[in-house]
């Protein structure tokens, strides 16, 4: 497959913040290589030294996980000795019983381990854990995203009507009010997420100066202690800024790269 040619610098217009957001939706090996979403942010890649070691680690990360899903297959006769197991529930004394024991074994493994995975994709890597979230869990559950770097778009614009729209499309909130000091400040793009069975919206906003704005949006009924109204509450964990609220029928999270309490306090 073919790869554009890369650019003696970096495009002006994209920081490097904005290209990790990007890129790390992309998925090696596959038809992202040519779609134009990632188009500037894979050019940067190439033209930015320390961006492009990010990038390689990444898809290498990417390659290990699907090869170790590819190689995990159930054993193949795995289905006929659970059906012979229930035709034929006792076994004779001339039977070979450890053999489709570890046949047995062997596709418990693997079952295991695909329910470990599905934990993790369906789970944490959606970010959700729990059927029951609390206001404390929906905020943990955003700050984790952010903090293991998973924070990534699926979608970019600047434009908050076509952001609201593909939102809309995928069952997320859409619906939200945002902060006052975030008003006019122009977007990067969104991304969904899954809690509790639940759809979260990410947008992401530039603030400027390698600056960005993570704002965590979550219909207010999907949480069990959620109050009608609250203010702002402003905390600050392991270095990293956030405020929680809830106001109509959203609870919030906004937290971000690079920003300080005195940053989030002026945006809400």
């Amino acid at each position: 497959m073919s790869r554009r040619n890369c650019p003696e610098t970096p495009d002006s217009s994209m920081t490097t913040q904005e290209a990790k957001l990007i890129l790390q939706a992309y998925r090696p090996g596959s038809e992202d290589e040519e779609d134009p979403f990632f188009a500037d942010a894979l050019e940067f890649a190439r033209a930015d030294k320390e961006l492009g070691e990010w990038f390689a680690r990444q898809c290498e990360f990417d390659r290990m996980m699907g090869s170790a899903l590819q190689s995990e297959i159930p054993p193949s006769g795995l289905r006929d000795a659970i059906l012979a197991r229930k035709t034929h529930p006792l076994v004779s004394k001339k039977a070979k019983p450890f053999h489709v024991l570890s046949i047995l074994l062997s596709g418990a493994a693997a079952i295991v381990l695909f329910v470990g995975i599905a934990l993790f994709h369906g789970g944490f890597h959606n970010g959700s854990r729990s059927a029951d979230l609390t206001v404390a869990a929906f905020t943990r559950e955003a700050l984790d995203i952010k903090e293991q770097g998973r924070v990534s778009l699926a979608t970019k614009s600047t434009d908050p009507a076509q952001l609201r729209k593909w939102l809309a499309e995928r069952g997320a909130p859409n619906d939200f009010v945002v902060p006052p000091g975030l008003n006019g400040i122009p977007s990067l793009g969104c991304q969904s997420y899954e809690m509790g069975g639940t759809k979260v919206t990410l947008i992401c906003f530039d603030l400027g100066n390698n600056q960005v704005a993570h704002l965590f949006v979550i219909d207010k009924s999907a949480l069990t202690d959620a109050s009608q109204d609250s203010r702002p509450e402003l905390r600050e964990e392991n270095g990293l800024a956030f405020a929680t609220w809830t106001s109509g029928n959203k609870s919030y999270v906004l937290t971000g790269d690079n920003i300080t309490r005195e940053t989030i306090q002026k945006l809400i």
